[in-house]
Formats: structure tokens, sequence, C-alpha cells
């Protein structure tokens, strides 16, 4: 089955940003953001 990819949007990048400066993981981001932490 391939692979299906997303580019994250304006908004997505602005709540990585923001959580990653409170010290979030990134698995824990992507568990808000309803991604795979893999990539």
């Amino acid at each position: 089955m391939p692979r299906t990819y997303q580019h994250l949007s304006a908004e997505e990048r602005g709540v990585i940003m923001a959580e990653q400066q409170r010290g979030t993981s990134n698995a824990g981001i992507a568990r808000m953001l309803g991604r795979s932490p893999r990539y």
C-alpha cells in the first residue's frame, strides 16, 4: 500500500513552534496534530 503525504499547514507549523518552546516532545506534538511522529 503506497504511503500518502500531506504538507503541514501554516497553523500546524505555528502549533509545532509554540509547543517546542514549551518543551513538548515531538511525539506529543504529533499526537496533538493527529500525525505520525516518525517523520
